[in-house]
């Protein structure tokens, strides 16, 4: 009760210290105002920018304030209260395949284990540490939770992927790869026994996103401090935007960083538009879905344009926004495609490359296709998972810099033939599934069904990324893992959740005997596995 008066004093007095910061706001908003419009009338050329400026400064200004003071008291309240011991780990397992330089094949073969290289493995085998400490101590046992449902699936792909090694082109680079992939699987293993309700797993989803968009941040202060090495790839002329951003420390590609953006601008708008009754911070996520598209914009990553698309479709359908949907496709789009417009979208999706290299790919074709020639030569075991396609196709292409065939598919097919793209495609597939169902259940849990409907928008992306970009089985994917954590976490619930109910009818069965009491267990048990509250110290998925 004291807690609770003293937090209400807390936020009474953050009230009137904010009430302060307004007029302080306005005053400034008046004078850059008057700066501005005084610049205008200087420079005519110069005067439309200066006027929408003018007119929309200030509430942007209000707009990105009120934002940051959600922001930090999020991230304060978070630190003092929030922190387990996953949140420590699962970052580990972030920071540690962070890149901080870029080596060839030819380098890698010479000097397998560099500075940076050794950093990663340290980081690993402190997460490996981590997980076989609580399975000792007899805190988390994860090594059963590794073979259940869609987490179970992609731990038979990835020991199909160590069992690579035998045959592997670089055994030593399949070894540690596949291993290091593993253990990423039992991360979320051992979390998943961790967590106890769909709040908690949101803190997972939060802590995910965050992450990424720490990633983000990295990325914009990098294009601050060494703007020539972030706007360091340059296209030809015609490009609507002559180069594409990029992280320089770390490194991080256009394509990733773009589609990075692509995730948080997704969630910002399942946010904005929520799929049940709950409320968001709105400033917050305005701002977030602002700085996502103009990252993604900047980015110039047309697959991750397309994945944003795409899970916007599913945003539209189950946010009940289908009328809208309608209009923006066959509306809007059309009267943008047929104005001038059209032709400025449709030049800085070009980027300045001809008919022939768009159909191409961006070269993708031409790689695919090699690829598929080396698969040929091995079509029953392939040449070693995540060696086949760096060392077996790309070194030999003369792309030995470039670490993956840009698809996981064929990533996996060259690794590992049909062994490890049996069990890798029943994990999407019963990803898929289960969310689509999740999220179509109106007798749901609120907030699950709410976690159900981002993850899918997320997963949507991720899954048309895949199909060009190596996404979903390079370490660590922990949008992947997070996404379909999720959909196992809730299918376990549920199941948990049937099995106690069965058990309460079974004793009142043997309790008091009755020939009516089986019919009434046969017609009322799946109701219960999917509308019925759980037992009162837990709560429903």
């Amino acid at each position: 009760m004291f807690q609770t008066a003293n937090r209400d004093v807390r936020s009474a007095q953050g009230d009137v210290h904010w009430m302060w910061v307004v007029p302080a706001l306005v005053l400034l908003g008046v004078i850059v105002m008057a700066g501005v419009l005084a610049l205008a009338s200087r420079f005519r050329s110069g005067g439309e920018g200066a006027l929408v400026t003018a007119l929309f400064g200030l509430p942007a200004l209000v707009l990105v304030v009120a934002a940051l003071r959600h922001a930090a008291n999020s991230a304060r309240t978070f630190l003092a209260s929030s922190v387990r011991w996953w949140h420590v780990v699962w970052m580990l397992t972030f920071v540690g395949a962070l890149v901080f330089r870029i080596r060839s094949a030819n380098d890698i073969a010479s000097e397998p284990l560099d500075g940076w290289a050794i950093f990663r493995v340290a980081m690993d085998v402190v997460v490996a540490f981590a997980l076989l400490g609580r399975l000792a101590l007899r805190r988390t046992h994860w090594v059963g939770s590794m073979l259940k449902g869609v987490v179970g699936a992609l731990t038979v792909f990835g020991l199909v992927c160590l069992a690579s090694t035998a045959w592997s082109v670089f055994p030593s680079w399949t070894l540690y790869k596949s291993w290091e992939y593993l253990l990423d699987i039992a991360l979320l293993a051992a979390i998943l026994e961790s967590l106890h309700s769909a709040n908690d797993y949101r803190d997972l989803l939060n802590w995910t996103w965050a992450l990424y968009g720490c990633l983000l941040l990295s990325v914009w202060i990098g294009a601050i401090l060494w703007p020539h090495e972030a706007f360091g790839q340059t296209f030809q002329s015609g490009a609507a935007l002559g180069s594409r951003l990029q992280g320089v420390l770390p490194a991080l590609s256009s394509n990733d960083a773009g589609t990075y953006a692509a995730i948080l601008g997704l969630i910002s708008l399942t946010r904005l538009f929520p799929a049940s009754q709950e409320r968001f911070h709105k400033p917050w996520y305005v701002v977030l879905l602002a700085g996502s598209l103009v990252t993604v914009v900047l980015t110039q990553t047309r697959t991750a344009i397309g994945g944003l698309l795409f899970g916007g479709l599913f945003i539209l359908l189950f946010s009940k926004r289908g009328k809208l949907g309608a209009l923006l496709t066959f509306v809007v789009a059309p009267i943008v495609a047929l104005s001038t417009m059209g032709g400025l979208i449709w030049s800085f999706l070009a980027r300045g490359q001809t008919e022939k290299q768009l159909a191409s790919l961006s070269s993708r074709a031409d790689w695919w296709s090699f690829a598929w020639q080396t698969f040929l030569e091995r079509p029953l075991c392939g040449f070693g998972a995540y060696a086949a396609g760096r060392f077996a196709v790309m070194a030999n292409l003369g792309l030995g810099e470039t670490s993956t065939l840009h698809s996981d598919y064929l990533d996996i097919l060259v690794g590992t033939s049909i062994w490890g793209m049996i069990p890798f495609v029943v994990a999407l597939v019963g990803t898929w599934w289960l969310l689509l169902r999740y999220v179509r259940d109106s007798s749901s849990n609120p907030q699950a069904r709410q976690l159900a409907y981002e993850c899918l928008a997320v997963f949507a992306l991720l899954t048309f990324r895949s199909v060009f970009m190596t996404m979903l089985t390079w370490h660590p994917p922990l949008h992947f893992l997070a996404i379909l954590g999720y959909a196992e976490y809730v299918r376990r619930r549920r199941r948990a959740l049937i099995q106690v109910k069965v058990r309460q009818l079974s004793d009142l069965q043997v309790e008091y005997p009755d020939p009516q009491l089986e019919l009434v267990f046969e017609t009322r048990t799946p109701a219960i596995s999917f509308g019925a509250r759980p037992p009162a110290e837990e709560e429903s998925p």
